[in-house]
């Protein structure tokens, strides 16, 4: 048997395993949650830390924080977050409505708080992929927010 003739055989069968072995690796992480992905508990307590930091002080934003607990929004926007990035917590506080009832938030302060989170997961090595999941899942709570 000639020795080259066989070479291109092998060389499929190798190929064809590196494919089966990385589509599996590439199924595994599909399957680990959007929390685990970001980085856990670890990094979303740090990107929430910075958002509300930010808007806390950005003149924009901070009339909406004003007399209150940050340290407690802190906390439930990590167990929200976490709660619905698959991480296994469970949200404690009140709906998004109730909590932003009467603050008359508009449309541009929203976005502008957006824009606070993208950069918060871009500091925190966050990748576009989990980026742009957080988000999906957290736009709908738009019309609970937005008064104006």
């Amino acid at each position: 048997m000639d020795i080259h003739a066989a070479r291109p055989k092998w060389a499929v069968i190798y190929l064809c395993l590196a494919l089966l072995i990385g589509g599996a690796c590439r199924a595994g992480s599909a399957s680990t949650s959007l929390y685990s992905r970001m980085g856990g508990a670890s990094i979303v307590t740090a990107i929430v830390s910075d958002v509300i930091d930010a808007a806390a002080s950005d003149p924009r934003l901070k009339r909406s924080f004003a007399d209150v607990d940050l340290n407690r929004v802190k906390r439930l926007l990590v167990e929200q977050i976490c709660e619905l990035a698959g991480g296994g917590c469970r949200y404690s506080g009140d709906s998004m409505h109730d909590v932003h009832a009467g603050l008359g938030i508009t449309q541009a302060e929203f976005y502008d708080l957006v824009q606070v989170l993208r950069d918060a997961m871009v500091r925190h090595g966050v990748a576009l992929r989990e980026r742009n999941e957080l988000l999906k899942i957290l736009a709908p709570m738009k019309r609970d927010v937005v008064e104006k």
